[in-house]
């Protein structure tokens, strides 16, 4: 779940997991977009996120875009890289390129989670997607539909799409 969280240095961007029968894991923004510099403060730390026995990388939106944020989520130990972004047209199909291309660089799967609907005047573009190590696709909802991908990391393949 994205949500501001309050820390000791300001507000920050952040992303909150819940799992059942475990605490709550948030992981802060690191590198802010420009135009949120006034209101928020960058994340502290590069936490791991394990979720069973996969360990995923996250990223908030314009941190996809930021060369060093793969690189260290790598050097984490990640071995899912996941992107929660809110694009719009333009901005999805950048940001597909981009994790087509850290998926093949780093070989990892790699997720995005994108919204659909109005949002800051105007239509967010969905296309939530799924890219196996070599940067394949291997799954993608539309721009128009809410959904869910479900990925087996195991087999390392797409087991469902539901709309």
């Amino acid at each position: 779940m994205g949500v501001p969280t309050k820390t000791r240095t300001g507000i920050c961007i952040s992303l909150v997991l819940f799992q059942p029968h475990q605490a709550r894991q948030t992981y802060s923004k690191q590198y802010l977009h420009p135009d949120e510099d006034e209101f928020f403060v960058n994340g502290d730390g590069f936490p791991s996120v394990r979720v069973n026995q996969t360990t995923l990388a996250l990223a908030i939106c314009y941190e996809l875009s930021v060369l060093e944020h793969a690189e260290r989520a790598v050097k984490s130990g990640a071995d899912i890289y996941i992107a929660s972004v809110a694009k719009f047209a333009d901005g999805v199909a950048k940001a597909i390129n981009r994790l087509a291309d850290i998926a093949k660089t780093y070989t990892m799967p790699v997720f995005m989670a994108n919204c659909i609907g109005p949002a800051d005047g105007a239509e967010c573009a969905g296309k939530t997607s799924i890219w196996n190590e070599k940067g394949v696709l291997i799954g993608q909802l539309n721009d128009t539909h809410e959904g869910i991908l479900i990925y087996d990391p195991d087999t390392q393949e797409l087991i469902e799409k539901a709309l």
